[in-house]
């Protein structure tokens, strides 16, 4: 194991073939653009030794765990996420899968993670993710977006921690075609979800269809089951194409 002092900043890559991860880390050293610390270190770990390698490193800038064919929901590497997060739940933590299936984003947003990539992107692609993660926001695959008419982008990206609107500027026509498509939302359900993409608070989206605050947070519960998430945030992420 390399021997590094505590407090120097490093990024963590937990992986259980450790010549895969050499690519990853590779790809992170050539970068001095994504506002890592300076003189931060790569280093490499197998998941039997990641919680131990974290509580070592005080200074963990980013902590990148690869679950490689396998999925977050697996038992030993969702128990070892669980694990990492609780020892540095302040650390970005970004899964690396070779799955960007809607099961696996909701499960990295479940678990807590700040990032999903895919392990078919190109670097350039995820050096742009890491920068956002590092910066306090977070980034994740397109997939869980309804189907829309027109061609989307590949990526949701959120700038910012908690952000009130990751995506937004979807169009009543586009919502409505969501409606009869893709989550069975009804006409009332999709108007709140366009002012909720947005980012407008309860009170304002209420003042705007002219209904309570209480009928405003019955449809957004409604509409949070219906995409299968269980935040606001999440239902941002999900809910149209990315906002400039």
């Amino acid at each position: 194991m390399m021997t590094v002092p505590r407090n120097e900043p490093v990024v963590l890559i937990i992986d259980a073939l450790p010549l895969r991860s050499l690519g990853l880390a590779g790809i992170l050293s050539r970068s001095d653009h994504l506002g890592l610390a300076q003189k931060t270190r790569i280093i490499s770990y197998i998941p039997d030794a990641a919680e131990r390698s974290l509580e070592a490193h005080v200074n963990c800038q980013m902590l990148i765990y690869n679950v490689a064919g396998a999925s977050i929901a697996d038992h030993d590497n969702s128990q070892r996420i669980k694990a990492l997060r609780a020892i540095a739940p302040d650390v970005p933590l970004v899964i690396f899968s070779e799955s960007e299936s809607r099961e696996e984003i909701i499960s990295a947003l479940n678990i807590g993670a700040q990032g999903l990539l895919y392990a078919g992107m190109n670097s350039e692609l995820a050096l742009q993710a890491f920068s956002f993660i590092l910066n306090g926001g977070s980034y994740f695959p397109s997939t869980l977006r309804p189907r829309r008419p027109y061609p989307q982008r590949h990526l949701a990206i959120d700038c910012n921690r908690t952000p009130p609107c990751v995506n937004g500027g979807s169009s009543a026509e586009d919502l409505k075609d969501t409606d009869l498509t893709d989550r069975n939302l009804t006409p009332r359900q999709g108007s709140v979800l366009e002012l909720l993409s947005r980012g407008n608070s309860n009170k304002v989206i209420a003042r705007r269809l002219a209904m309570s605050e209480g009928t405003v947070k019955f449809h957004v519960r409604q509409i949070m089951r219906k995409f299968g998430v269980t935040n606001r945030t999440q239902v941002a992420i999900v809910c149209g194409p990315a906002a400039k």
